[in-house]
């Protein structure tokens, strides 16, 4: 009895070792990782922000969506992976392997890296990163997606979720291709084929030329349309900046560092004239947000990046300022040419 106890004992604990040891199965879950596109993601990951995951307790996950294609998806992935060298916890990495695949329309390339962290862990301890990087393209979109870990199972996972991308039929990006101009001109918008955008407003937005003038005349870059209307004691202002010729030959990420970069900087102003603000999405793009009241009115504005473009959207109202605002925000719509 007593030998039987004792192989009861050591086959409980044979089994108990043995499922310790098997890697448990990932849950994963539909999520909208950009504008356009989505993939199946580990359940456990929380969003940060806009384009950042986060796995408890050092796993990161980045993806960003980028307009147009390549030709060549090798050296795009070799200049995302130089892209993000410029910080340390990424330099003195190894290289594993390539994995390329193609399905329903999409291609793609991934590259495996490991690196050892010396003298990063307790005592002696040498802690090693499991770093990927991939793009994958469709017809018309490319996404970056990068994550660095110290879980060396989360690569298999990331693998899966990468294969599993998708375009999104929930949420797109609010954009008209191709508009029927007469049936939105009997809609009731506004259309300004120029600047790529349609939208409602009660008076008629017109350019600002004033206002252009006296920015010449201060020695501002022309590279701003205003429109403004005051109708019925509410003030209607947009302005459009163009950031082409500043940004003439970058890549897509350097113009993606550049907005990201750009609306930091409005809400460290912000921050420091004390004006409410929060950095929030806008029609899936990223945007500040802010308010301020002055003389008895508030002013609710939206600041945005599209491409080399950013697009300001302002309402001033002593009253109903909040409807007024989403009113107009909501129906602006972006146009191809």
């Amino acid at each position: 009895m007593k030998k039987q106890l004792l192989k009861f004992s050591a086959l409980f604990t044979l089994c108990f070792l043995i499922s310790c040891s098997n890697k448990k199965e990932t849950e994963f879950i539909k999520t909208l990782v950009s504008q356009n596109y989505e993939m199946e993601i580990p359940s456990r990951f929380e969003k940060t922000d806009e384009s950042h995951w986060k796995l408890e307790p050092h796993t990161y996950l980045d993806v960003s969506e980028i307009s147009g294609t390549t030709e060549d998806i090798k050296s795009d992935i070799e200049k995302l992976i130089q892209f993000y060298d410029t910080q340390d916890i990424y330099q003195g990495k190894t290289f594993i392997k390539t994995e390329n695949f193609e399905h329903n329309g999409f291609k793609s390339i991934i590259n495996y890296y490991e690196k050892d962290n010396k003298g990063k862990g307790a005592g002696l301890v040498t802690l090693k990163s499991y770093i990927v990087f991939a793009v994958v393209q469709d017809e018309k979109n490319r996404i970056y997606i990068n994550s660095i870990s110290l879980n060396k199972n989360i690569n298999d996972d990331l693998s899966e979720s990468i294969k599993s991308l998708r375009k999104s039929e929930s949420k797109k990006e609010k954009i008209v291709s191709s508009f029927d101009e007469a049936k939105a001109i009997k809609d009731g918008f506004q259309i300004f084929k120029e600047d790529n955008f349609i939208i409602k407003c009660n008076g008629e937005l017109l350019l600002d030329k004033l206002r252009i003038e006296q920015m010449q005349q201060n020695g501002q870059t022309n590279n701003s349309r205003p429109f403004h209307v005051f109708y019925k004691g509410v003030d209607y202002n947009i302005n459009i900046s163009d950031f082409s010729s500043l940004l003439k030959g970058q890549g897509d990420n350097e113009i993606a560092k550049y907005n990201n970069e750009d609306l930091t900087y409005y809400q460290t102003k912000f921050d420091e004239m004390e004006i409410k603000n929060q950095r929030k999405k806008f029609k899936n793009f990223d945007a500040v947000y802010y308010e301020n009241k002055q003389e008895g009115k508030l002013s609710k504005a939206v600041i945005f990046h599209d491409k080399m473009k950013s697009y300001m959207l302002q309402v001033t109202s002593k009253n109903n300022s909040n409807k007024l605002f989403e009113d107009f925000t909501n129906s602006f719509e972006l146009i191809e040419k």
